[in-house]
């Protein structure tokens, strides 16, 4: 009899701990007062989730970590974002970065079986505690949410998120031994199992280019872009926020860029009455989400250079056909390229200082100079042309010797510098 009572409570004990990793669904309502949230059937929109902790503890973060920013002090309240910890109950595999979501219950239903959205957070670590187990914390603007005890939750959509990194992992793992068919089948049960991740349309991209034979490293556009490649960049660009990593961004950034730059010379596409390939346009962006990241970053330097210095071409009156543009737009034409110019320069800059010794670093700026000074001279090489004109024609002969001394033997002569040196 005198182990009753420890055996009862180790039994209680056991109970409640496989009730908190027993997995739990609610059906999360988004503004439920907004029309276009609203089903077929007139009710509003909801979403399956799985239940896996409750808030326990709310606090701003440290100043000290945002030195400079949130200080509003004529606002008279505090800015800063709200640190939350959580404790987990079901664990299916949560990581930093992660999209969690705060859920108020139903006052209607005694058990959580529909709740309403007040707010999310973003995992920022996942600890184990001594004496009540696994917790995590996050960072999110949570208002008046925080005055409650909130349930934590994700959509049902992420459940299988372990599962896929697996089958994304299997898949690198045969592209590295060139089993194409292999990796393939496994990076498309990766986004079966997981479609709102970005990173298996990214592997399958790169795997894509790989298999035509297309470097994107190389100063020059060569082999055939597959139309493949290119559907799976888009899906990992409209899937960004789902990035394990802001590294992992950053190299796909330089990678769809460089596909972009290729593709809007090889195969463009132009919006109604443009003359500006909308490849050029979506490179812009994603050039600035990656320097949003990392301003340093020396590939994304070089890469976007080449978009700017395609956009500086684009924008060239001589590239204008008659009549596509009126007169008061020919200012606004002139100012963007203007514009390209001065960023495509800037860029090369920077990467000077990183990296002199890359022939495509000198490629592009012998190409951008000498495009430049040849608009400004007309092509003329007479000894009376302006300063800046001669400035421009040293630097691009200048550049073009540097080129040819630091360009690989392996890697083939770029054709138009060749043209520009005679021009020149």
């Amino acid at each position: 009899m005198a182990l009753t009572r420890p055996v009862s409570i180790f039994v209680s004990l056991l109970l409640c701990f496989s009730s908190l990793n027993s997995k739990e669904f609610v059906y999360a309502f988004r503004d439920v007062g907004m029309p276009k949230n609203t089903g077929k059937d007139g009710m509003p929109r909801k979403e399956k989730m799985i239940l896996i902790g409750e808030t326990i503890m709310f606090d701003k973060v440290k100043p000290i970590e945002y030195e400079g920013k949130y200080k509003s002090s004529e606002l008279g309240y505090d800015t800063r974002p709200d640190i939350v910890t959580v404790q987990v109950h079901h664990d299916p595999g949560i990581r930093p970065g992660q999209i969690l979501y705060l859920i108020e219950k139903d006052f209607d239903h005694e058990t959580f079986k529909d709740g309403s959205i007040v707010g999310q957070i973003e995992v920022k670590s996942l600890f184990q505690t001594a004496f009540t187990g696994k917790q995590l914390r996050g960072v999110g603007y949570l208002g008046m949410a925080k005055e409650k005890v909130l349930s934590v939750a994700y959509p049902v959509s992420s459940e299988l998120t372990g599962p896929a990194l697996v089958e994304r992992k299997t898949g690198d793992y045969h592209f590295t031994r060139d089993e194409i068919p292999e990796a393939i089948q496994s990076y498309r049960k990766a986004i079966r199992m997981d479609p709102l991740s970005p990173v298996p349309h990214y592997k399958l991209g790169m795997l894509y280019l790989n298999e035509a034979g297309v470097n994107s490293k190389e100063s020059i556009c060569s082999g055939i872009l597959p139309m493949s490649a290119g559907a799976e960049f888009s899906s990992a660009w409209k899937k960004r926020s789902r990035f394990d990593s802001d590294q992992d961004f950053i190299r796909f950034s330089r990678e769809y860029v460089s596909f972009l730059n290729c593709k809007a010379e090889q195969a463009p596409s132009f919006a109604k009455n443009s003359q500006i390939p909308e490849e050029l346009e979506r490179a812009q962006e994603v050039a600035r989400e990656g320097f949003r990241l990392s301003k340093t970053d020396y590939e994304l330097l070089i890469r976007s250079a080449e978009t700017y210095y395609k956009l500086y071409l684009s924008y060239s009156p001589s590239k204008k056909p008659k009549g596509s543009a009126t007169p008061e737009e020919d200012p606004k034409l002139r100012n963007r390229q203007e514009k390209s110019w001065e960023i495509a320069q800037k860029l090369l800059k920077e990467a000077g200082l990183d990296n002199i010794t890359d022939y495509r670093l000198h490629r592009l700026v012998s190409l951008l100079y000498g495009k430049r000074y040849l608009e400004l001279s007309g092509g003329s090489k007479s000894t009376t042309l302006s300063e800046e004109a001669n400035f421009l024609r040293n630097k691009a002969l200048e550049s073009i010797q540097a080129y040819k001394l630091h360009r690989p033997k392996n890697v083939p002569g770029d054709k138009d510098l060749l043209i520009l040196e005679k021009d020149l």
